[in-house]
């Protein structure tokens, strides 16, 4: 496909080894003291010095970590055939202003005949595949964007009013319950927030606008006692997190 260079799995390899992707928020998570590990192909932070201070700022305020590794792909299709292809994984057609999960992946609505997929990057591959077999012979496509958004993780309690501070969308828990996917402007870039789950959030904007965003809020959240925190961290309290 004329996109495949933005699909980082499908890196080639070169002199016995194969070049780590690295998000566009890297160099910034460096200077900030980053220590980095390899995870399914991506040189991701995974913590800046301590797990442990990270997980207990996320219980006291709020934790800000780069997730651009997530695979996104994008499908268009006929809105009939799209409904269709979602509601057979997700279990139901997608409305406006709200995304589903299938399991650890997110289907979200853009237009009636354009989807946002967000899914673990080691899982982007043959999910891509086989929604191209699905949807390329039904007259549609389906485009691995990864390269070209970033993912801003927020989690904690006090995450919702670091977004509060940097956007008009409204991010209150009847505004943006669960599962709410809003386009809009977050520090006045173009973005799309959603809320995945309780106090969990993901901003994604454009890779050229990532490093300007990550220092929005984070500017935003260092009066609230916010910090950036690594995938370790992330992980953790995902996996203790109420179900």
């Amino acid at each position: 496909m004329a996109a495949d260079f933005l699909s980082p799995d499908r890196t080639i390899e070169h002199r016995g080894a194969v070049p780590p992707a690295r998000s566009p928020l890297h160099e910034r998570a460096r200077q900030a003291g980053a220590r980095f590990v390899i995870r399914d192909g991506w040189e991701v932070a995974s913590s800046y010095g301590s797990v442990a201070a990270e997980i207990a700022a996320c219980r006291a305020s709020a934790g800000i970590a780069d997730h651009s590794q997530i695979g996104k792909l994008e499908l268009r299709a006929r809105a009939g055939v799209l409904a269709g292809c979602v509601a057979g994984r997700a279990g139901a057609a997608l409305e406006p202003g709200t995304a589903r999960p299938d399991g650890a992946t997110w289907w979200c609505p853009l237009t009636d005949e354009r989807a946002l997929v967000l899914v673990a990057h080691g899982r982007a591959g043959a999910l891509r595949e086989a929604l191209e077999r699905e949807l390329v012979r039904r007259g549609g496509t389906v485009v691995d964007v990864t390269s070209g958004h970033a993912a801003i993780a927020l989690v904690g309690p006090r995450a919702r009013e670091v977004l509060a501070r940097v956007t008009a969308i409204e991010v209150g828990p009847r505004a943006l319950p669960e599962g709410g996917f809003r386009p809009g402007s977050v520090a006045r870039v173009p973005a799309m927030l959603l809320r995945e789950h309780g106090d969990r959030f993901l901003v994604l904007c454009g890779s050229a606008h990532a490093e300007y965003l990550w220092l929005a809020l984070s500017d935003a959240g260092r009066p609230l006692g916010a910090i950036h925190l690594g995938v370790d961290a992330l992980d953790r309290l995902e996996a203790v997190r109420p179900r």
